[in-house]
């Protein structure tokens, strides 16, 4: 059940965590027992019976290691919960307009930094926190850059 605390962290949680590495140690010797008496007759009536031993041994296994996922999943969960408030969303940086985008009849400005093969609307996603500087449609075109196929300008 979700508690909202880590589960080593409630009441009787490490009893759980030890419960769980007790669960695939008993697992782990039920396979290993069942394996070692199949292994010592040359019958097979009696190697089919100690299947169900290692097959049991294994659903242990198993249902431990689940058990381990699932605490640790709400771990995980619990310490994402907590760092969520200090992740802020980066703010896209405004784009001067320049006298080139306001002639070319651009609604938005297209943006590109010196380095980039592409040139973007200045709202995409892919130019957020870069140095991008405003130019035409024309200027990025004989600059060598194509299209973002991201935000389509």
């Amino acid at each position: 059940m979700f508690t909202g605390i880590p589960v080593a962290a409630q009441p009787g949680g490490r009893v759980v965590a030890w419960a769980l590495r007790l669960l695939v140690v008993a697992g782990i010797v039920a396979i290993a027992v069942g394996w070692a008496q199949a292994s010592n007759t040359v019958e097979v009536s009696s190697q089919v019976d100690w299947a169900p031993v290692g097959l049991a041994g294994a659903a242990v296994v198993a249902a431990g290691l689940l058990g381990s996922v699932l605490v640790a999943r709400q771990a995980v969960a619990i310490r994402l919960g907590h760092l969520t408030p200090y992740i802020a969303e980066p703010a896209a940086a405004p784009v001067p307009l320049t006298a080139a985008a306001v002639t070319a009849g651009a609604a938005e400005p297209l943006v590109a930094a010196g380095s980039m093969a592409r040139f973007h609307r200045a709202s995409c996603a892919l130019t957020a926190g870069k140095p991008v500087r405003p130019e035409s449609r024309q200027a990025h075109e004989q600059a060598g850059r194509r299209p973002c196929g991201v935000c389509a300008p």
